[in-house]
């Protein structure tokens, strides 16, 4: 793996986490909380699209 595949890997995590806290710290997550694992699993996706998405751009093109 190089540096720019471990950035893109990296930087997937990352949004994936910050989507996850933002969506879950908004008034909406509030009120669905008991939803947690749903939004969970829709913050990774977006995550892995959003790394997708990068490995294209940078690496693949």
């Amino acid at each position: 793996m190089n540096v720019v595949e471990f950035i893109v890997n990296v930087s997937a995590i990352f949004s994936g986490l910050f989507i996850y806290i933002g969506v879950i710290k908004s008034e909406w997550g509030k009120k669905h909380a008991h939803h947690q694992y749903l939004i969970m699993l829709g913050a990774v996706l977006a995550g892995a699209l959003i790394g997708g998405v990068l490995r294209w751009l940078l690496v693949v093109r």
